[in-house]
């Protein structure tokens, strides 16, 4: 332990075990990428295939593909892959599958990473969706909840590398009654009520009924068969639980001003929106509003969604939203919001105004460059990080379509995933790397982490019917250095979940805020930690980085309202950060 700026801290140096990658890289399209990604799940040991499950009936199910988290559950400093499996449709229809958890065992003598699949207890059957892992129970060991089609259940980490069967969470619905056919999509946690432990939202999709009896076609009567439209069914009620303390959870959403969120869920993500230091809530739906709920501070929520902006596009319109991801990307200290659309909707980056403005956002997705590219893709999951270590945040988005055969000819089934490279001003623009077009599948979720510890954002991305990708981030280091924490809650929110973390720096950077997130993208878990790169000396105050140039000084708000401040916090580390200490 050491004393720094009159926090005590304590700093843990993972060893970097992948060597970067030297020069420029030239993109498929001719521009220069400056960096490289690797796809290594086969040399890893990620020998992980999804399964729809499909068998001819066209059920719209199959077409969702499901989700993936890191998760470091043996508490040995490496994050570990958690790969959700859906299987046959109907469920219960035969043998249903079984998701799959990795162990990263570190580098080989080689400094390769491998992981190997491991038995850690009776992990969920059925047809998986989301998940999403956190310490619910405040014991510090990391559990996993997984939605599906079908009940979400709780897996409990024992602490000695098995997680306890699975719980199934209260199929109640909030205006009383369990649902017939529940489908539940991603998932999030914060301490919503104030009570110093994790609650949990999980959205939900449609009120789907494998016997519907629909015949669906896209060209008339003669035309072949397709999956059905979601327009044709009804959304479900999403489900807010409280936890009790003992990371057991009870139904509140009708008692919280939650309980009428119906939409079409497919996204969900908690962070304080309004710099008022509680958890609000924003939720992606599919062709219906998206929702914005306010934290009263009482345990309650009320419903800003269209007053907020955030519910509709620029043209006053619903979207078909999938995944979302929150950053402050245009570094003026509040989160933005980003959502993946359905193709010719392009995708939405909603602008926070700023606390002085109240919960107010504006659509910028063609002024900023962050739409167009995304016009003739379908996304899904999307997570952002400053994947080229340039001081600013990009955006990456996996992107496959729900039809096998497209309307549209200038779309496809398979599609390439779309990298959008930051400025810091809020404006993007499309880099079409080589690895960006290699082999397209049809992508789900994405989940952003360092799995080889070396300061940067890696990718675990998940393919409807096909394998997934462990794309290792071979970026050089930059030259000022990488500040990277992990922090340490003391009370049951042992992971400070909800703290904000700001980067700041001496010589007239703007600061870099990052947030505590448990949940985002689509039905997928990022890593816990955060990362900043810091960047050369001179790029002035237009752009991120926390210059080069100047002390240093990373400031915590947790989310208890504690504050800690580290001035000149060690570089190309990861430091652990403690609350009260």
């Amino acid at each position: 332990m050491s004393f720094r700026g009159g926090a005590w801290l304590s700093a843990a140096l993972f060893a970097a075990s992948t060597p970067a990658a030297g020069g420029p890289q030239v993109g498929a399209a001719g521009e220069d990428c400056g960096f490289d990604f690797v796809d290594v799940a086969a040399e890893a040991g990620l020998g992980f295939v999804h399964e729809s499950g499909a068998s001819g009936g066209l059920h719209l199910p199959e077409t969702m593909g499901a989700g993936a988290a890191w998760i470091d559950f043996d508490g040995d400093g490496w994050l570990d892959a958690y790969l959700v499996q859906s299987g046959p449709f109907p469920p219960g229809d035969g043998e249903s599958s079984v998701d799959r958890l990795f162990r990263n065992l570190g580098p080989d003598a080689t400094g390769t990473i491998r992981f190997e699949a491991v038995d850690a207890g009776t992990l969920p059957r059925g047809y998986g969706q989301g998940v999403v892992a956190a310490d619910v129970d405040g014991d510090r060991n990391v559990d996993l909840l997984v939605s599906h089609y079908g009940p979400t259940v709780l897996l409990r980490n024992r602490g000695d590398g098995v997680f306890a069967e699975a719980e199934p969470l209260p199929a109640a619905s909030p205006e009383g009654g369990a649902d017939e056919f529940p489908w539940g999509s991603s998932m999030a946690l914060a301490d919503a009520d104030g009570d110093g432990d994790l609650d949990l939202y999980v959205s939900r999709y449609v009120d789907y009924d494998p016997e519907h009896g629909l015949v669906c076609r896209r060209d008339g009567p003669d035309s072949g068969r397709q999956v059905c439209d979601p327009s044709l069914f009804l959304g479900q009620h999403d489900r807010y639980y409280v936890n009790r303390g003992d990371g057991s959870f009870e139904d509140r959403a009708a008692a919280t001003g939650l309980g009428r969120a119906d939409g079409k869920g497919l996204g969900v993500v908690f962070t304080d929106l309004d710099g008022d230091g509680m958890a609000d809530l924003y939720v992606a739906n599919d062709l219906t509003l998206n929702l914005l709920f306010r934290n009263r501070g009482d345990g309650t929520y009320e419903d800003q969604s269209l007053l907020s902006g955030a519910a509709v596009n620029g043209r006053g319109r619903p979207e078909a939203g999938m995944g979302v991801a929150i950053a402050d990307f245009d570094l003026d200290g509040d989160p933005d919001l980003a959502v993946t659309n359905f193709d010719v909707e392009t995708n939405t980056l909603y602008r926070n105004d700023g606390t002085a403005a109240g919960l107010l956002f504006a659509d910028t997705s063609a002024v900023s460059g962050f739409g167009l590219p995304s016009f003739n893709l379908l996304g899904f999951g999307i997570v952002a990080e400053d994947f080229d270590r340039d001081g600013s945040l990009d955006v990456y988005v996996a992107n496959g379509h729900i039809f096998t055969t497209p309307s549209r000819d200038n779309t496809s089934y398979r599609q390439r995933n779309l990298l959008l490279r930051g400025a810091g001003t809020g404006s993007f623009a499309e880099v079409r790397c080589d690895w960006t077009e290699r082999d397209p599948l049809v992508s789900r979720g994405v989940a952003a982490g360092d799995f080889d510890n070396d300061g940067d954002g890696d990718l675990l991305v998940t393919a409807n019917d096909g394998p997934v990708r462990l794309w290792r981030n071979d970026a050089a280091a930059p030259r000022g250095g990488w500040l990277a924490v992990e922090l340490r809650g003391s009370a049951r929110n042992t992971q400070g979940v909800g703290a904000a973390v700001t980067l700041a720096a001496a010589d007239g950077t703007r600061p870099e805020r990052r947030w505590v997130l448990r949940g985002d993208s689509y039905q997928s878990s990022s890593g816990h930690r955060l990362r900043w790169a810091a960047a050369s000396a001179g790029r002035g105050t237009t752009a991120g980085g926390a210059g080069a140039g100047g002390v240093r000084r990373l400031d915590v708000r947790w989310p208890s309202g504690d504050r800690t401040r580290i001035v000149d916090p060690p570089r190309d580390v990861y430091l652990i950060v403690e609350e009260g200490r």
